[in-house]
Order: structure tokens, then sequence, then C-alpha cells
């Protein structure tokens, strides 16, 4: 693995992992993009068994995550996009045939997708959306307000790092170790051992309404993109049926259509099951 940086028009640095093919190359490459208040590293385990099928692969600390900057800048799906698109055309292994997006990065995924539609040399083969961007996520509220309030993150900053991670050890107990250092990378830790958000809650709740008001159906009628759904279902049928209903409408609309895997798990799919959302996207890029 290797760490890069790179700068945006507006100045802020983007850090992004490469995980180059180990084994027999495709010469293909994915970009993979996390969710709201995430980090890069959940996507590790993923990219390390795609490299190993030989597909290059590539982890970013979107803006304002992890141990990009950001802070305090405009922040959103459009933003985020625009900044993939300047990032993506540097890129030394070139345009990568798959994105994929997990949560509030999946709207980014889709987004990008509709975007390089007005881009001739831009066309990736693939995008992912993992457990997110199906449909538009104020509609299970009855107003902004209460998806607002609902949707807010916890106010935990300065809460001893004891007890942070031991939260972390009861949610992800089973995973990937990676995961628990995943979870850990979202904060930082002052000399008092208290751990503070990275992406402090006000930007947060920019990006949150800017997600509110997004809608997948405008992106997906100009995708020339293949879609791979990813839904995670809870075991709960009227929820779940939902779910993949809105995930199936979704793909109906899609001009090239695509992949609808749903999976039993948790909104982290890609953390909890690495190898099985591996085997999806490796199958994708090879269709």
């Amino acid at each position: 693995m290797e760490t890069l940086e790179a700068k945006m028009t507006d100045g802020v640095r983007l850090v992004l992992d490469r995980f180059d093919p180990v084994g027999p190359s495709l010469t293909a490459s994915v970009v993979l993009l996390h969710g709201l208040s995430s980090n890069a590293r959940f996507w590790w385990p993923v990219a390390r068994l795609l490299s190993e099928r030989g597909v290059g692969a590539y982890t970013l600390d979107q803006r304002g995550h992890g141990r990009s900057g950001g802070a305090g800048t405009p922040m959103g799906i459009g933003v985020s996009a625009q900044d993939l698109m300047a990032l993506l055309r540097d890129l030394p292994r070139g345009e990568p045939l798959g994105v994929i997006g997990q949560s509030w990065g999946a709207s980014v995924a889709l987004h990008y997708g509709a975007l390089s539609c007005d881009q001739p040399d831009i066309r990736p083969f693939v995008i992912g959306l993992v457990d997110g961007g199906f449909q538009r996520v104020r509609s299970g509220f009855a107003s902004h307000e209460e998806a607002r309030k609902a949707l807010r993150p916890a106010d935990i900053d300065g809460q001893p790092l004891e007890e942070l991670e031991g939260f972390f050890e009861r949610r992800y107990e089973g995973w990937d170790p990676e995961i628990l250092l995943a979870a850990r990378a979202g904060f930082r830790i002052d000399v008092q051992n208290r751990a503070f958000r990275r992406l402090s809650v006000g930007d947060h709740m920019m990006i949150l309404d800017d997600l509110l008001d997004y809608d997948p159906n405008a992106d997906v009628a100009r995708l020339r993109s293949k879609l791979l759904l990813i839904p995670a279902l809870s075991g709960d049928p009227e929820k779940d049926e939902a779910k993949t209903r809105a995930a199936g409408r979704l793909l109906a609309e899609a001009p090239n259509q695509g992949w609808l895997r749903p999976v039993m798990g948790d909104h982290d799919l890609h953390a909890q099951y690495p190898e099985r959302v591996a085997a999806m996207i490796f199958e994708s890029l090879s269709a």
C-alpha cells in the first residue's frame, strides 16, 4: 500500500491509499468511497482482497474526513464528486473502471457517474452502491427537520478513549480487527486521552442537509455505467422488502442496467463481509 496526497483547486489536501495488484493484473482499478463520518480505512480489507485478484484499488479519505483536510469548507455530494473528478484524472493507472461507495459515499459515486457523462474521456464501467443511494433519504421522514433530528450524530466529543474503544469492541465484535483501527481513525485523541470527531458535528450536518435533498433518480437516468447495487438486509421483512424494491426501481431506470445483490448484514457490509463485497465488485468488473 502506498499513501498519496492531492491538492484540490481550493487548496484542500486529500489523502488516498493505492493498493497495487499483487497477482496477475486485470489492468483494472477501482475507487472505494466511505460513508458519512467514516474513513478510507473501513475499505482496506476489501482493497487488499481486490489487489490479490489483480485489481488495483484506491481508498480515499473524502473532504473533511480521516487524514484529509477541508474542515469548515463547503461539503456535500456535489463538492465531493467534483473532488473525485479532479483527483481521478491524475491517477497513475488511469481512469478507474469502477467507483464504489457505501452509504453517503454511494450517493457521491452515483453523482460522479452522472457527471462523467459530460466528459468524453471518462467512462467508469461500474458504479457501485453499497447500502445507500437507492432513494431520497428524506422520503422516510415527515419533514426535513424530523430527518435532521433523527440522523444527528451523538455529541460524544471529549469522551474518554477507553469508553469509545469499549463501544467499538462491542459494535464490531467478530469482525476483521482492522475495523477497530478504522473506527478509531475517525477520531483525534488529545493529551488527556479524550476522543474528538475528525468530522465535526457542524460539518456532518452540512453534508446531511445536502444528502436529504439529493434525488438519485435524476442522476441514474444520465448514467452510462452499469450499476452494482448491494442493499444490506436487516431481517425485518417489511423494511427489507421496501429497501430491495427501492434498489430495484433505481436499477430499472439505469440505461445500462446492472446487478442487484442483497446481503443480510450490517449497514457497514463492506467492513463486515469484505470477502463477499470484494467478490461482487470483482465479478461486476469481470463482466
